[in-house]
């Protein structure tokens, strides 16, 4: 399995409750569709380590798929692709705006 998360800064010209709609209702029902997809979950943030360096972070999203085959396969989807789109409105688009890592480890104590 593969898990990827991604950080994610809204546009500022948008705010939480737009962004945060968008990420419910539109966006990340797109996942939902996808066969390829085996979980998908959305974390909405307050930053609270906002110094003013950078922009504070709006969400964290988890994805997981069964290989970076059956990855690619959802990513060349034309509901992903429309999905894409939609999120130039909300999202910055540079690697500040979105920032996605794969998941080599999990480590868990508690």
């Amino acid at each position: 399995m593969i898990t990827l998360l991604t950080v994610i800064r809204k546009n500022p010209e948008i705010s939480t409750e737009e962004f945060r709609h968008f990420m419910k209702h539109e966006y990340g029902p797109t996942y939902q569709t996808l066969p390829q997809t085996r979980a998908y979950v959305q974390y909405h943030l307050t930053d609270l380590a906002a110094d003013g360096a950078e922009d504070p972070i709006d969400a964290i999203v988890q994805i997981s798929f069964d290989s970076e085959e059956a990855m690619a396969e959802a990513l060349a989807t034309d509901a992903y692709k429309e999905a894409r789109a939609l999120r130039e409105r909300y999202m910055r688009e540079t690697s500040a705006g979105i920032h996605s890592a794969r998941v080599d480890d999990v480590v868990t104590f508690v």
